[in-house]
């Protein structure tokens, strides 16, 4: 019997356009990985073949993708991509193209996609899939079992199939998860801190706590947060709850740009331990926190609405 991710490979590989996707640009990973599920989506919904570009990605140790997942079913290595491949223009494309005062970054991006028959690049879509009308739009893909499914619900299968680890990361992420006794039962809660209030509207605890005393039957929480300060505070004015996580004392907030000056194999430590959060988060009976984050946005995909709250938006929005 033809699995799901063959059908889809099958299906991608039938359309005559084709897209070329960054992913590991700028953002944190959650942004980056939500970002190309929508494009998935997107290419589906227009006859586009989807490409996988992510060498050298911004969360990358040695090969992208491939050090923490099992290989994409479409990709392309090309190294040109890390320089023309970007997401909102190729006007600028920074010091390490020494010769754009000559030629052009737009002029090299033409030719690159002439020469090896790519239609598409990423700065060349990108704010169509982003449109915020995509997400009310319903997606019927017969061959792989949609029919007039909304965006996220749609996303649902597609984070199913390609959220596979590689052994290594497997065998790392169950040792993780190992290092706290979590209960059988409890309930999941985001508090980013960090540069999240630069973004958007950030809350207290007590909104959260709030949600949480309505779902919770027993009182335990697996807490995911950037700042140890929540779980002190968590613990001072909750004291009947029990609340765990793998958040440590000495992390006090989460700063993207501080973030993508570490080494790589700091950076490739700390997205261990955010997919174990994940898995973590995603086995809870309910999972609190904001749509407005991108962790909010990729747990509605992968869990489903209905087993989210959050204290932003009552329901899920393509952030």
């Amino acid at each position: 019997m033809i699995s799901w991710i063959e059908s889809y490979k099958k299906l991608n590989e039938s359309f005559k356009k084709n897209l070329v996707f960054r992913f590991g640009v700028e953002a944190g990973f959650c942004s980056e990985y939500n970002n190309m599920i929508i494009g998935m989506l997107y290419c589906l919904k227009n006859n586009i073949k989807f490409e996988l570009y992510s060498k050298y990605a911004n969360f990358s140790r040695y090969d992208g993708w491939n050090d923490f997942f099992i290989p994409f079913v479409s990709v392309n290595d090309q190294n040109i991509n890390k320089y023309f491949n970007l997401r909102y223009g190729v006007e600028k494309v920074g010091l390490s193209y020494p010769l754009q005062s000559i030629i052009k970054p737009r002029y090299v991006s033409k030719a690159y996609k002439f020469i090896f028959g790519i239609t598409y690049l990423t700065q060349d879509l990108w704010s169509k899939q982003r449109n915020p009308a995509l997400a009310s739009e319903l997606f019927t893909i017969p061959e792989l079992g949609l029919n007039k499914a909304s965006l996220v619900e749609a996303a649902r299968p597609f984070i199913n199939a390609f959220w596979k680890y590689n052994p290594a990361t497997e065998t790392v992420i169950s040792s993780i998860i190992n290092t706290i006794c979590l209960p059988e039962t409890y309930i999941s809660i985001h508090i980013r801190a960090g540069d999240k209030s630069s973004e958007t509207k950030t809350y207290g605890f007590s909104p959260y706590m709030n949600l949480a005393q309505k779902f919770s039957s027993n009182r335990k929480a697996f807490i995911m947060t950037d700042d140890y300060t929540v779980i002190e505070n968590l613990r001072e004015h909750y004291p009947l709850w029990e609340f765990y996580t793998l958040c440590t004392p000495a992390e006090r907030g989460y700063y993207q740009d501080n973030f993508d000056k570490l080494e790589g194999e700091i950076k490739y430590q700390h997205h261990l331990r955010l997919f174990a959060e994940l898995d973590i988060a995603s086995a809870s009976e309910k999972f609190i926190g904001t749509y407005s984050s991108n962790i909010g946005m990729y747990m509605g995909m992968r869990i489903g609405p209905e087993h989210c709250s959050c204290v932003d938006f009552e329901q899920w929005v393509m952030w």
